[in-house]
């Protein structure tokens, strides 16, 4: 890695965070996302900011400098859009968690850098909970205003749906609070049209959930039964009651028992655990089989069932990202390619056969088929009531694929990008949209109405109004550069957004 040159100036801005310059020993840390891809990446510097303004200084001194900026929370942005040779602007550290509003309307007050572990923990003992993904050290930024998709979704809506006022860092470097009642536009745009784009959230203010009990659960199917288990699990979901969150993921043969693929439902039920084993005796009659492995959970309060399905007997501070902390052991993503969709309606056989198919063309031993139930309270809130218009998703269904070097050869980059886009191939006919925060690799044309529908307009006007210089941009942002070829072919080209994946498929697997 060459280390570039800091802008001049840059030394004298004064934060009650951290400013690593690439002179730094702490720099090739500091530079790191989720993706070990990116570790390439020669950012200017990387500010820590630990308050809102923080980040505010760091905004001016961007744009009067002319420096690129790139807005990161957790990290977890799949094309890497939250890095560059720009100066990062990092939320990690605006980290707290709080309850506020009224007695008759309580709240919790996220920052715009929180982990989804981090606040669960946090708010156990207060009595309350907030609706996450599926990964556990998502950041809050990314998660919320991309969508906020997770096994909670059809129960509780999505997470954007329970936001209620921000605290936004504009492009020019003021900080305004918006809600349905405070810059109204601002506060509809912040709820589905994803990070980085309009300006940088320093808070949430979200509606808790209550959700004091659940209980977790995990089967393994035979490979052989996937395209049965594909079909009924779907039709399973969408029938069955919104309490009840799931995810389904075929797995290759290094996860697999006896070195074999096998397909994993997992996920957690708000209802009694008795409940929950009849419901699983249901999906084992729809799918004309029995699964191999069946475990069902003690039920427990909402962030120790939850806790448990994310990370394991790994505690809250082993459970984040290894490096970050003198106890973190958690895992990084390799390098990846994917491919993405929503869909609409469960598959029929012949169809569940041909996304199996397009699965089994692998170039490299690892890669993976998921699929995450969503719908429920998620389809009864209108296509523009915020800006994520996707209402009508049962499913999000994609495919990954993954090296562990993490500079593979031109030829092995090249076979991966290949099968990805087989898969995006077989994804098409079943696609209703495609969600921001689980991008594919590779940017398609029209991706603006594939991302945004309808709405997209709509957000191009709030676009203009807060942001009309288009100093918060990354390549699949609204009104963000021309789309390339590859969303990783250049990690500059795309860096730039906070929206952090939702869930993980390779979680499944470790």
């Amino acid at each position: 890695m060459t280390a570039p040159r800091a802008p001049r100036g840059l030394e004298k801005l004064r934060l009650h965070g951290e400013l690593v310059l690439p002179s730094d020993p702490g720099y090739p840390l500091a530079v790191q996302l989720q993706n070990t891809e990116y570790d390439t990446a020669t950012p200017c510097a990387v500010a820590y900011c630990a308050t809102p303004e923080d980040v505010a200084a760091c905004v001016r001194f961007a744009r009067d400098d002319g420096v690129r900026a790139h807005i990161r929370a957790g990290g977890h942005s799949f094309n890497g859009w939250s890095t560059g040779e720009g100066f990062v602007i990092d939320l990690s550290r605006i980290n707290g968690v709080a309850l506020g509003g009224l007695a008759d309307a309580p709240t919790v007050r996220l920052g715009g850098g929180v982990q989804s572990l981090d606040a669960l923990d946090a708010l156990k003992p207060l009595g309350r909970q907030i609706v996450t993904g599926t990964f556990p050290t998502v950041g809050a930024g990314g998660f919320l205003t991309g969508g906020g998709i997770g096994w909670q979704t059809r129960r509780f809506g999505l997470g954007g749906d329970r936001v209620v006022a921000a605290r936004v860092v504009l492009a020019d470097g003021r900080t305004v609070r918006c809600s349905a009642d405070e810059e109204p536009e601002l506060f509809w745009a912040l709820r589905g049209g994803g990070g980085g784009t309009f300006g940088v959230v320093t808070e949430f203010e979200v509606r808790p959930i209550e959700a004091p009990v659940l209980t977790g659960f995990e089967t393994l199917w035979a490979y052989e039964d996937a395209v049965a288990v594909l079909v009924a699990w779907q039709e399973w979901c969408v029938r069955g009651p919104d309490e009840l969150g799931s995810s389904l993921v075929v797995l290759p043969g290094m996860f697999g028992p006896g070195g074999r693929p096998v397909v994993k439902v997992w996920g957690v039920d708000l209802r009694p655990a008795e409940e929950l084993r009849r419901s699983l005796d249901e999906l084992a009659e729809r799918a004309g089989t029995k699964p191999v492995g069946l475990e069902v959970g003690v039920p427990g309060a909402y962030a120790d069932v939850m806790h448990q399905a994310l990370c394991g007997s790994d505690t809250v501070a082993q459970c984040h990202r290894t490096g970050t902390g003198p106890q973190a052991r958690g895992h990084r993503h390799p390098y990846t390619r994917q491919s993405y969709r929503l869909t609409g309606r469960p598959v029929d056989r012949t169809e569940a056969a041909a996304l199996l198919a397009a699965w089994e063309a692998e170039p490299f031993p690892e890669r993976y088929l998921l699929c995450i139930a969503v719908g429920g309270a998620a389809s009864r809130v209108g296509r523009t009531e915020t800006a994520y218009a996707h209402r009508d998703a049962r499913f999000l269904m994609g495919y990954q694929i993954a090296c562990r070097d993490p500079r593979p050869s031109d030829g092995a980059a090249a076979a991966m990008t290949a099968w990805a886009d087989r898969c995006a191939t077989a994804l098409e006919p079943l696609a209703c949209g495609s969600y921001i925060n689980f991008p594919s690799s590779r940017v398609s044309d029209g991706w603006e109405a594939d991302y945004f529908g309808e709405n997209h307009a709509r957000l191009t006007r709030v676009k203009r109004e807060y942001d009309p210089d288009g100093f918060f941009r990354h390549a699949q942002s609204v009104g963000g550069r021309t789309p390339i070829a590859s969303a990783h072919a250049d990690a500059d080209a795309n860096a730039n957004a906070n929206s952090d994946s939702d869930s993980d498929s390779t979680k499944a697997g470790s």
